[in-house]
């Protein structure tokens, strides 16, 4: 995958772990995903690192956006209610159902 962006000097050492987790991966594994997506290990690594890094930069530009898990304010719940029908009344047996 060849970017045009000219490469830097600087290295860096990568050790494995020995098992899958939520937060790490073996090599074993890192090899089978860097081939489905056509890749070396190396532009692998260097993708899954520019991910998360837009990853952050999208939280960073974007606080508090429903999408990054974030709870609604009460504007926003306010607007989202606003949106309701005016004209259906609840009835008692809903409302009940409720504990209203």
């Amino acid at each position: 995958m060849a970017t045009g962006v000219k490469r830097s000097d600087e290295r860096l050492v990568f050790y494995f772990k020995t098992q899958d987790t939520p937060t790490t991966v073996k090599r074993s594994t890192l090899r089978k995903a860097a081939k489905a997506l056509g890749l070396d290990e190396t532009g692998f690594l260097h993708l899954a690192a520019a991910e998360m890094v837009n990853v952050l930069r999208r939280r960073e530009t974007r606080p508090g956006n429903p999408d990054d898990g974030a709870r609604l304010t009460d504007e926003q719940i306010a607007a989202i209610r606003g949106m309701e029908p005016q004209d259906i009344k609840a009835t008692r047996s809903f409302l009940a159902l409720l504990g209203k």
